[in-house]
C-alpha cells in the first residue's frame, strides 16, 4: 500500500480502495479492515452491496447509481467532481471515509485524480490495492489471459474515448502485432470500433475474440465469436456494461476449462434477508455456488428500551439456576451487560446452567468463553422444552435473554412445570432503512434497465418477511401499488426459502407461500434448501 505523509491529521483520513470485481469473496483482508472502521463510505455502483454488510451500523453508505459511460440506472448518480468535495468535506470533519471503487483504484479508474485532490487540499490517505476486473472477469470465464503455449504477454487497454478525447489514443498497430492477449476494459459501447481498429491495424479477423459481462458475479454473461463478429453478436443478445472483451488466441481454451457456469446457483438472483452483520456467512455460502447473492437487510439491531434491566438481571445472577440464550444477538447484549455494564465477568456463571437455542447461538457463547450446558438438537422453543424436561430442569430458576418480540411458550412451561422464569429483553429488532438503489434492483428486468429482479429469498423469520413487505410496501408504492411486496414477488416469481418451520408457519400467516423449509438451523442448510428450489428448474 502506498500511503501520504501526516497520517495522524485531524483533518480525518481517506482509505482509496479497491473492491475487487464484484464477488464479495474477493475483497482483500485490508479492505474488509478498512470498511469496518469507516465513519463513511462513497462507493461506485460496480461494487457489490454485499460489501457494506462489514461497515459499522452507523456508518453513513454513499452508493453511485453509475459510472461514466452508461445509461442511467434508480438510485443517485454523482459526478466526479461532487465525489472529490464529498471525499474532501467528510474527511475536514475528522472523519474516516473508504471511497470504495470496483476492481482496483489505479487500474483504469480515477484514484489518482482523487489522490492529487487531496493532496492539494492536505487531506492523508492512502491506496488499497483490489482485484482488477481485467484479471478476474477473464479467470471466471475460463480464459488465461498468459499460456504458454498461446502468448507470454498480456495488453490491458481501454475501450472508452475518454483517453483519445484528452490526446492519448491506442497504438492500435502495436497492439494489433506485438501485444500479446488484448483485454480491453469499458468495452461494449465501443466494441465494434474497436474490433475494426484491430483489424484495420493488421489483427487477424479471425481471432478468437469475447466479451464477458459481470465478471464473477452470479449472473455473468460470456460471448464467444471471431473478432470480425462479436460487436454482431453483442448487439444480438443484448449484451449491455459492464463487460471486458478479450482477444487472442487464449479464447479457445474457455471450452476446455470454463468452470464458473457449473456451479449449481449459477444465474440465480438470491435475496438474504438478515441483518446486515449477520449475513457476511452465507452471502459468500451462496456466492460460491454460483449465485448472484443480494444483502437486503430486513433487520437491525437497537440497544433495549431500559438498557439497565441486562445490569440488573446479571447481579441477580445468584438467585437462578442457569440462563436462557436465544440467539447470538442474546449472547452479546448478555455479555455487554454483564462485563460492561454490571462490572462482572464468565465467572459470575460459575455453577450455573447456560442453555443456547441453535448452534450459532452456541458458537457465539463459545467467543466470550462459555461452553453451553445444553444446545437442543431441535433450534426451537419446542426442542428446548423437551430437553430441560428430560432432564427434570423444567422446575429450576431461569433467566431468559431475548428480543423484545417473541413466543411466550418457553416461560409458560417452566412456570407450569413449577419453575422460577424472569424474561429480560436484551435487544430490539427494528427495520432498517432500504436504499432506492437496492428496492429498484429487485423488480423483474421487464420493468427497465437496472431492474434485475429475484428468484429466491431466504427468511430466517417471521419478523425479517415482515418487515421485506413492508419496506417494499413503502419503496416501491407508486409504481407497484399499495400491496407493493406481494405484487412484486408474484411478477418475479421468487421462492421462498424459510429457515425452519415456525418461520415458515409465520410466513404464511400472512398470506404467502414457502417453498422449501430447511432442514437444519445452519447456512449449510439454508444454501442446500436454495439449491432444492432452483437447481432443478435451472435453465
Amino acid at each position: 500500500m502506498s500511503t501520504s505523509s501526516r497520517a495522524d491529521s485531524s483533518a480525518g483520513f481517506v482509505s482509496l480502495v479497491g473492491a475487487g470485481p464484484w464477488d464479495p469473496a474477493l475483497l482483500t483482508l485490508a479492505g474488509r479492515d478498512r470498511l469496518a472502521r469507516a465513519d463513511v463510505v462513497i462507493a461506485d455502483y460496480l461494487v457489490n452491496p454485499a460489501l457494506l454488510v462489514h461497515c459499522r451500523p452507523d456508518a453513513e453508505i454513499i452508493q453511485r447509481s453509475r459510472g461514466p459511460g452508461s445509461r442511467r440506472g434508480p438510485g443517485p448518480s454523482l459526478r466526479q467532481d461532487a465525489i472529490n468535495e464529498l471525499l474532501a468535506d467528510r474527511a475536514g470533519r475528522g472523519l474516516r471515509v473508504v471511497r470504495l471503487k470496483g476492481g482496483d483504484p489505479m487500474v483504469f479508474g480515477r484514484g489518482s485524480e482523487e489522490a492529487e485532490y487531496l493532496r492539494e487540499r492536505d487531506i492523508p490517505y492512502e491506496f488499497v490495492p483490489g482485484v482488477s476486473a481485467a484479471i478476474a472477469a477473464p479467470e471466471a470465464a475460463g480464459i488465461p489471459i498468459t499460456q504458454r503455449h498461446h502468448t507470454p504477454s498480456v495488453s490491458f487497454i481501454s475501450g472508452y474515448e475518454a483517453y483519445e478525447k484528452s490526446g492519448r489514443a491506442v497504438g492500435w498497430e502495436h497492439m494489433a502485432r506485438h501485444g500479446g492477449t488484448l483485454v480491453l476494459m469499458m468495452s461494449v459501447r465501443n466494441c465494434r470500433q474497436n474490433a475494426e481498429r484491430l483489424i484495420a491495424a493488421g489483427k487477424d479477423p479471425a481471432t478468437p475474440a469475447a466479451l464477458i459481462r459481470w465478471g464473477t458475479r452470479g449472473v455473468q454473461r460470456t460471448i464467444v465469436a471471431p473478432l470480425a463478429q462479436i460487436a454482431d453478436r453483442a448487439e444480438e443478445q443484448g449484451l449491455r456494461p459492464p463487460a471486458v472483451l478479450v482477444v487472442g488466441s487464449v479464447v479457445d481454451l474457455r471450452a476446455r476449462i470454463h468452470w464458473f457456469e457449473q456451479r449449481p446457483l449459477f444465474g440465480r438472483r438470491v435475496v438474504v434477508t438478515r441483518a446486515a452483520h449477520q449475513a457476511g456467512e452465507l452471502l459468500q455460502q451462496l456466492a460460491a455456488r454460483g449465485a448472484d447473492a443480494v444483502a437486503f437487510p430486513c433487520l437491525a439491531v437497537a440497544p433495549p428500551a431500559d438498557p439497565a434491566a441486562l445490569a440488573e438481571a446479571a447481579r441477580a445472577l445468584p438467585g437462578y439456576d442457569g440462563v436462557i440464550l436465544s440467539s447470538p444477538n442474546g449472547v452479546r447484549a448478555w455479555f455487554k451487560g454483564l462485563i460492561e455494564d454490571a462490572g462482572l465477568d464468565a465467572r459470575a456463571l460459575a455453577g450455573k446452567r447456560v442453555a443456547a437455542i441453535g448452534t450459532g447461538t452456541a458458537r457465539a457463547c463459545l467467543a466470550f468463553g462459555v461452553r453451553p450446558d445444553l444446545v437442543p438438537t431441535r433450534a426451537r422453543a419446542e426442542g428446548l422444552i423437551e430437553s430441560l424436561r428430560e432432564r427434570d430442569l423444567l422446575r429450576a430458576r431461569w433467566l431468559h435473554v431475548r428480543a423484545d418480540t417473541g413466543r411466550a411458550l418457553l416461560g409458560a412451561a417452566i412456570r407450569e412445570a413449577g419453575g422460577d422464569y424472569r424474561l429480560v429483553v436484551g435487544y430490539r429488532t427494528i427495520r432498517p432503512h432500504v436504499s432506492e438503489l437496492l428496492l429498484n434492483s429487485l423488480r423483474p428486468p421487464s420493468h427497465g434497465y437496472g431492474h434485475e429482479g429475484m428468484d429466491a429469498i431466504c427468511f430466517a423469520s417471521g419478523k425479517t418477511a415482515r418487515h421485506f413487505l413492508e419496506s417494499i410496501d413503502e419503496g416501491l408504492k407508486d409504481t407497484l401499488g399499495p400491496d407493493a411486496g406481494k405484487t412484486l414477488l408474484r411478477e418475479t416469481g421468487a421462492k421462498l426459502i424459510a429457515l425452519g418451520p415456525v418461520t415458515a408457519a409465520a410466513i404464511e400467516s400472512m398470506g404467502l407461500r414457502v417453498d422449501v423449509v430447511s432442514a437444519a438451523f445452519t447456512d449449510e442448510a439454508m444454501v442446500d434448501a436454495v439449491i432444492q428450489a432452483l437447481a432443478p428448474s435451472r435453465a
